[in-house]
Order: C-alpha cells, then structure tokens, then sequence
C-alpha cells in the first residue's frame, strides 16, 4: 500500500516537473506575433469615402478613425495579375516579369498568357490511337521571384496564404496556400460557360468565354452531353463528355436532370448545387474530375439552361491549387465543393445574355457566401503567424454593374438598382471586417488593402489603329482592315509600332521580332519619343479632354531582369478611356475612338495614377506615398525579418504598436485624400 502510494507521489512529482519545465520553455520560447491581412480586389478610394461618409461602413470608419489609412498606390499598369505579382514578390514587373494578361511572342507575334504555362509530356509511347505519355507534363507559374511567404518559411513563422491571385500553380511552400486569380478551369481557360438551348436565335450570337448548345426537346425529354476538356491520350484528342437528360414538366415548371450518376430537379430559375462530374480519359483507369453548378432559366416558350465552367473538382483537382496538396480537399471536406476557377463570377455570360443582371447578382451572392464559408474555416484554425485571405467580389462586379451615360445594361429589367449592388459589396465587406476584428486577437496587425481602385470605361479607343492611321503600322490589305484578328493583316517590313495587351505597345525591333525594322539605339530612342508625344496629344473630338494621361517608358518604370521582355511603351488611359478588346488582341477597326455600350462598364487599366489602391491598418502607417511593393517587406518586418534582397519595397507600417498613437497627422491627411 505505501509503494503504491509512493509510486503515485512520484508520478505526480514528475508529472508536475514536466508541466513546469514546460512552461519554462514556452515561455523562453518567444511568440509568434499574429498579422492578419485583408485582401480586397478592387475597393476604390472614392467609393470607399462614399459609403463611409453615408454611414454604411461603421467599421471601416472606425477603423480609419482609430487606426491609420492611405490610398495605396498600384502596380504600371494596374491590371489585377501585374499588381498582386508586386503584392507578392516586392518587385515591379521588371523583376517578376508579368507585365499584362497578355504577353506576345517576337518570333511570332503571337499573343501569351502571362501568368502560368501548362505543358503536355515531352515523352510519349503512340500505340493505334492512344498516346501513352512516359513522362510527366508541366505546370509552370511563369511568375519570376521568391513570394514573401518563402521567406517567412525559412523562418518558421506559420502562414495561411489563402486564394492570392499571381500564384498558380501554388509556389513551394511548407504551409498552407491555396490559389486564387490565374486558376484554370478544367478545360485549362479561365472560365468557359455553357448553356443550352432548343431556341435557334441564340446561336446567332457571336459568344466568347462560352459554348452554346442547340437540343431538340422531343417529347418532354433531352438528350444531350455536359462536353469538357479533350482527351490528351488519343491521338485525335476527342473532347470528353457526361451523358446529360433533361425531362422537362412545363405544367409545373420543373425539369428532372439526370448528369452522369447525379440526379436532382430544378425549378425555373433555381440553382442547382454543385454536381461533381467524372470524365473517363481511359477506361476505369484514368479519370478527370471536375464540379458544375446548373441554372435553368426558363423551360417554356424555350428550355434555357446554363451551366458554369467545370472547376477542378477540390477533393481531387487534376492540377496543382494548393500546398500542401491535399489543402483543397481538406478545405471542401470543411465547408464542401467550392469554386477552384480563379474568378468565379461569370461576366462573360453576364455580357452576352445568357446571365440576366439579376442572376448575375445572385451569383455573385452565391460566390460572397462561399467567401463567407471560407472565412470562417480560416479563422477557426488561425493561431499566429501570417493570414491573407482574398475577396473578388468587388472587382468582378464594379466591372459589370457600373453603369455610364448612355450604356445599357442589359434588355431585362433589374429588380435592383445597380448602383446599390455595388454598394452592398461594400458593406458586406464593412462586416468582414467586423468578423476578423471579432476573432484575432486583440494585439494582431490588422492590414485591409486593395491591389488598385476603379473608374468608368465610357469610351474605347483601339490603339492599333492609332498607330496605323499615323503610319506606324503597315497593313497588307487595307481593305479587309476589321477582318483579321491576332494581327494577321499586318505588313511587317513596313510596320514600326504595334500593340498587344491592354496597356502595352511595342517597336519592330530590328534583331528582336523576327521581322524588325526599327534600329536599337537613336531611331529606336527618337521613335519612343514622337509615339509617347503624339499619344499624349490625343484629344477626345467630343469633349476635349485628353484620352491619355501618361506613357512610360519601360526603361524608366521597370528594374531587373524581366524588363528586357516588357512593352516599349505602357500606355496609361484617363479615367472614362481604356484600349479597346480589338487592338488588346490585335485586330483593328475603322475608328479610332468609339463609346463603349457593353456591359462592362467600369475598369482600372488606365493610368496608374488614376486608380490607388487603398491600405487600412492599426498600426502607424510611416510613409506619405505607400506602394503595393511596399507590403512584403512590411510583412517580413512585422516578424523580425530582413527584407529578400530583390524586394525593392520600404518597410511602410510601424512595428511598435505605440509609434504613432499621440498623432494623427498622417492618418488625418491620408483619410482625407
């Protein structure tokens, strides 16, 4: 009895040395410190003023008032991959090498997708029909640098760097990091709809981002296919398809769907949940899968249906989104299927009709919920360290729902005004922010930012036509001048200037495009010179005002490595102008300036100057003229570490919580502005 007693005396006695050596430890150890960053693509200054200025953003407020606030100033240009490579990186784009969406190819002229490269295996095995890769195909982030959570990784300091755009594939990380803005869909296009039809006038319209579907409904019933991405195992890559049949009840104006083994019914103008889709690439031996979210529209006089693009289904993506791999699954196991394409809001159909603009508010709803979902997963689990987490909603719909003098939305008539679906953006994120004040913790660095702000796009003005009417582009046939997209009418040898990409314009350089004529050196620095003088002298006929308000030199605005590749010239819009879709893609038109009557209403590819970001913070904000590269040495600072040394940013945010505190100097002059 006394041994037993003993031998409890002494296991306590050990139990209680372990509890106090480890509280000893722990508090030797020093604590991580918690910064938690906001990320809201697209939040305008001016309009963020607004709204806290009517009372609509108490947090906000609140925040501006208690802590500190600037315009952010934004990536050249300030196109949403190019900004958050800078968010990312510290660099410019001469340092990460993303200069547009949209790169091109000097031996060929030819446009490319800046942001990522999928490649197919270079070694196959062809046996009849089948091609049997014996090597892998690649995934490639065309991104150039170390992000700054790379960094913090060779410090042991956690992170959770959640859907930030410029990051697909994922970069190598320790921690957790799932993509955003740049993911594909599964037909490897940053989001291809598709709706389906037994009324022929719809496939009159002319669609892009979208495939339409003639059916035959015969007999109440349809039978038709869910078509996805091409079978890269057959020579002849066939497109890969789910049997899908529709039995339509008009009495009671529901449809019964049968897609592949899911079946469910939908009300005329319900939305279906996500359906997850497998595509049989060989046999039971190799599956593509995939998820789809359905929207039946209409049944009668004609069945209308659309679908989504097909995401890559997160509890098995077909391409790298996450590190460490099984992140996106672990996330849908929490909050279930979620959209993995990078925006998920579809403007295209949207722009096209195949979304009314109340439906495409409600999906828009529909992606603002999932934000929510997400949002609460993260901060359930946040215990220090570094969290971003991403917000595209304002972005998308700033886009689509801005509406000018003169611009019509759509045929239908919306429920809401416009206007108030913005703004209630922006009150939903008022309360966001509320939420992550609520559950960090109380000494955390709370960081709200944008990449760049808005304006109103009411004119279009195709550069590339420009520059053929003042003889610096040649065509081959002037006659056919609107026929030929991807600059296929253009006579080379007598072409000096040309323009790829929405803010980018480039010389023939002689020895650089491989059919050059403008020689490096003078003539090179001469034409640069006479282009950015005449661009800037354009006046709008209507009313004056200039059209462009800045031209930079890529000399003068990119540093490092990558600035060999950049535009010549980055031409900066005034606020109402932007380049025209045509010239962006290298077509031409018969006007050079013309109004802009679609639907997307509103844009911030224009002068960098004219669209800041804005950056919010509880910390003193040290600097008058705080940048987008600014935040990774920010970041790294907040934890005790060095800045990269290819971060060219300014540590902006003062690390002592009391700096600051006595003044509110600054904040009052950036509050303002």
């Amino acid at each position: 009895m006394m041994f037993k007693t003993l031998h409890k005396i002494s296991l306590a006695a050990v139990l209680v040395a372990c509890a106090v050596a480890a509280s000893v430890a722990d508090a030797a150890k020093p604590e991580t410190p918690s910064v938690v960053v906001l990320g809201i693509d697209g939040m305008d200054p001016l309009l963020l003023r607004q709204y806290v200025d009517r009372g609509r953003m108490p947090h906000f407020k609140r925040l501006m008032d208690e802590g500190w606030y600037s315009p952010l100033g934004t990536s050249v240009p300030p196109q949403s991959p190019v900004a958050w490579a800078n968010f990312i990186t510290g660099m410019d784009a001469g340092g990460h090498g993303i200069f547009d969406f949209i790169h091109r190819d000097p031996k060929t002229y030819m446009p490319l997708f800046s942001a990522a490269e999928v490649s197919d295996p270079e070694k196959v095995l062809r046996i009849g029909d089948w091609v049997i890769p014996i090597s892998k195909g690649e995934t490639v982030n065309l991104r150039k640098g170390v992000a700054f959570w790379q960094v913090l990784d060779a410090h042991d300091v956690p992170y959770n760097i959640f859907r930030v755009p410029s990051n697909f594939p994922p970069v190598e990380s320790k921690q957790k990091t799932l993509s955003g803005m740049g993911t594909p869909d599964l037909l490897g296009t940053y989001g291809t709809f598709s709706f389906y039809t037994d009324d022929p006038l719809w496939k009159e319209i002319d669609v892009s981002g979208g495939e339409v579907y003639l059916v035959k409904v015969e007999g109440h019933n349809v039978q038709t296919e869910l078509v996805g991405p091409a079978n890269s195992l057959r020579r002849d890559r066939p497109k890969l398809t789910v049997p899908m049949r529709i039995d339509v009840d008009p009495e009671n104006d529901t449809a019964f769907f049968k897609v592949g083994n899911h079946r469910f019914i939908l009300r005329s103008g319900e939305w279906s949940d996500w359906v997850r889709l497998e595509f049989s690439v060989m046999g039971p031996f190799k599956k593509l899968r995939g998820i789809v979210q359905f929207h039946l529209r209409s049944i009668s006089p004609h069945l209308e249906l659309y679908a989504t693009a097909i995401n890559l289904d997160p509890f098995a993506p077909a391409l790298p989104i996450s590190t460490p791999s099984g992140y996106a699954a672990e996330l849908a196991r929490q909050i279930g299927p979620y959209f993995t394409q990078g925006m998920p809001e579809d403007t295209k159909a949207y722009e096209h009709g195949m979304l009314t603009e109340d439906e495409f508010v409600t999906q828009v709803q529909m992606v603002m919920a999932e934000h929510w979902r997400m949002l609460d997963a993260v901060l359930d689990e946040y215990d220090g360290g570094l969290l971003f987490f991403y917000v595209s909603s304002i972005d998308q719909s700033s886009h689509m729902l801005w509406r000018n003098p003169g611009q019509s939305a759509s045929s239908d008539t919306s429920s809401t005004p416009v206007e108030d679906h913005i703004e209630s953006l922006y009150v939903e994120v008022d309360s966001m922010l509320a939420v992550v004040q609520s559950r960090i913790p109380k000494d955390a660095v709370l960081i709200v930012m944008s990449d760049h702000g808005f304006a109103p796009y009411s004119k279009r003005f195709h550069l590339n036509t420009w520059l053929y009417r003042n003889g610096y582009l040649a065509l081959i046939r002037p006659d056919e001048i609107e026929r030929h997209p991807l600059l296929g009418n253009v006579f080379w040898r007598r072409t000096k200037a040309y323009g790829l990409g929405i803010n980018g314009l480039y010389l023939n350089v002689l020895g650089r495009e491989a059919k050059g004529i403008v020689r490096a050196g003078a003539e090179y620095d001469s034409l640069v010179d006479e282009i950015s003088r005449k661009l800037l002298g354009e006046r709008d006929p209507e009313t004056g005002e200039p059209i462009i308000t800045s031209v930079d030199k890529r000399s003068e605005v990119y540093h490092g490595d990558e600035a060999a590749n950049a535009p010549d010239l980055i031409v900066g819009y005034n606020r109402g102008y932007r380049c025209s879709d045509e010239s962006a893609l290298g077509s031409l038109t018969t006007e050079v300036l013309g109004p802009n009557l679609g639907k997307w209403g509103a844009d911030h590819c224009i002068d960098h100057n004219l669209v800041p970001g804005i950056l919010l913070a509880n910390r003193a904000i040290t600097v008058d003229d705080p940048d987008l590269k600014d935040l990774p040495t920010t970041f790294l600072a907040l934890f005790g570490i060095a800045p990269h040394p290819q971060m060219r940013g300014r540590k902006i945010l003062a690390t002592d919580p009391s700096v600051g505190a006595a003044s509110a100097e600054l904040n009052t002059k950036g509050a303002t502005q």
